[in-house]
């Protein structure tokens, strides 16, 4: 099973420039990883499901506790979440910063295993 994580936005510091190391800015992260889901899905209960709200709150502590030079050092930081947790067979991190440059959308760094 897949689940997918969109748009969990968070402000951190995140940047090489100095007004990024001393300001926090508007930064997004969508995850997605695959567990099996089997039992979660039969019995319908929490207790055999992998708890993405927990998971979200890992992903918010991880990007704030910490100040970043780099979104591809965040990404992998983010990433150790799941690497770290037996039950996940894969997973991929894509940490966008909208406030990068001007006239773009967003520059994102995107993990996976």
């Amino acid at each position: 099973m897949k689940i997918i994580v969109k748009g969990i936005e968070i402000q951190a510091k995140v940047g090489t420039q100095d007004h990024e190391r001393t300001n926090c800015q508007k930064i997004f992260v969508d995850i997605e990883f695959e567990y099996d889901a089997d039992k979660a899905a039969a019995s319908d209960d929490l207790l055999h499901a992998y708890d993405y709200s927990e998971v979200v709150k890992k992903v918010i502590r991880t990007a704030k506790d910490h100040r970043y030079y780099l979104l591809e050092s965040l990404s992998e930081r983010i990433l150790d979440i799941f690497k770290n947790d037996e039950r996940i067979k894969s997973a991929r991190v894509a940490v966008k910063k909208p406030s990068a440059l001007k006239n773009i959308e967003f520059v994102a760094a995107e993990s996976n295993f």
